[in-house]
């Protein structure tokens, strides 16, 4: 056994070696595809001071959307499940980081929506709010494609749980601050399930089943 590492061989990866490869697997499009809806919404006059409800709503609508469908293409869309479940590294660390990066971006796409409308007040709730509904649907998105392995299936029960946060909780709870707690709580139980599926990985073997 040689002890020698051979020429180019790194022994040790640094932390933001880590998480450029984790967004590189992740999918770049993906993680940058909500802060720029967000910059075409706002180029588009949606969101903005002014623009109307419905252009308001749409603002407000689409980008937590998209960061569900974000996170189950994420989790359904891993190929190589039996290797991570070789890896010291845990499968479930491998995709909270990805879903981490998600995360970041679907807040970095909040806060540009948020700061459309200062200086009025109502930035700060509108970044909560996509805050809220955004980590309601990731969550959605991970723990349908855990327990689905399908990036369809995960995604119809994105678009349902879409569809019952825009019909149902913002017609039962007054407020957007009701609303956004609501979410969030939603978002802690529904990640508790997809934790667990992703740390047992058995329903992850076989690949993703498009």
């Amino acid at each position: 056994m040689n002890p020698l590492a051979p020429p180019g061989y790194v022994l040790d990866v640094n932390v933001a070696d880590v998480w450029r490869y984790e967004a590189r697997h992740a999918g770049r499009h993906l993680l940058v595809a909500s802060p720029l809806l967000a910059a075409i919404l706002l180029i588009a006059g949606f969101g903005l001071p002014g623009a109307g409800f419905a252009r308001a709503w749409l603002a407000e609508a689409a980008p937590p959307l998209l960061a569900g469908l974000a996170a189950a293409a994420i989790v359904a869309g891993e190929r190589a499940v039996e290797l991570h479940l070789s890896l010291p590294t845990p499968l479930r660390r491998t995709l909270g980081r990805r879903l981490a990066l998600l995360g970041a971006s679907t807040a970095a796409g909040a806060l540009l929506l948020g700061a459309g409308l200062l200086p009025d007040a109502r930035a700060l709730s509108r970044f909560a709010q996509l805050c809220g509904f955004g980590a309601m649907l990731v969550a959605a998105g991970a723990w349908a494609a855990a327990a689905l392995r399908s990036v369809p299936g995960a995604s119809t029960v994105v678009l349902a749980a879409w569809l019952a946060d825009l019909l149902v909780l913002d017609r039962i709870l007054i407020g957007p601050a009701a609303r956004t707690a609501a979410e969030f709580v939603l978002a802690a139980l529904l990640a508790a399930p997809a934790s667990r599926l992703l740390a047992e990985g058995c329903g992850l073997i076989g690949g993703s089943r498009e």
